[in-house]
């Protein structure tokens, strides 16, 4: 999570336009992943509208998406990291790359070439759950 030492993906935030990039910075310091899914899924609140009149919904949700994926390769997956919760992150990362219902490894291909640390935090987080059913299957 924030303040740790590992690779944080940088690559969503770069995408987004200097010109929209404070809110997103907001964003990424002052909100869970939990509130960031609800605001892209219900929209910015009033304040936050007034604080940035001059972002349409289509930019909020490009700031959003740039922030939540972001915020997934926060997460250091390891073995006995629950698959459930890998499951529901690499969901999350679809979602927020516009590829809701695509299998993983297209969202992978889509990844790979302008986001390689994301398409390697996917690598990872599969090997973990291969991991996990190894271990928990008694094979450590």
């Amino acid at each position: 999570m924030p303040g740790s030492s590992h690779d944080v993906d940088p690559s969503f935030m770069d995408t987004i336009a200097l010109s929209i990039r404070e809110p997103a910075l907001d964003l990424i310091r002052f909100s869970s992943l939990k509130e960031l899914l609800t605001i892209r899924l219900d929209g910015p609140s009033q304040l936050s509208k007034e604080q940035y009149p001059a972002l349409s919904r289509e930019e909020w949700n490009k700031v959003l998406n740039a922030v939540i994926l972001t915020k997934v390769s926060y997460f250091q997956v390891q073995l006995h990291f629950p698959n459930r919760y890998i499951d529901k992150l690499i969901e999350i990362t679809a979602f927020a790359y516009g590829m809701k219902g695509e299998s993983i490894g297209e969202l992978y291909q889509a990844l790979i070439q302008d986001h390689s640390q994301m398409a390697a935090w996917i690598k990872n987080a599969l090997l973990v759950k291969q991991q996990n059913i190894k271990y928990a299957q008694g094979h450590p």
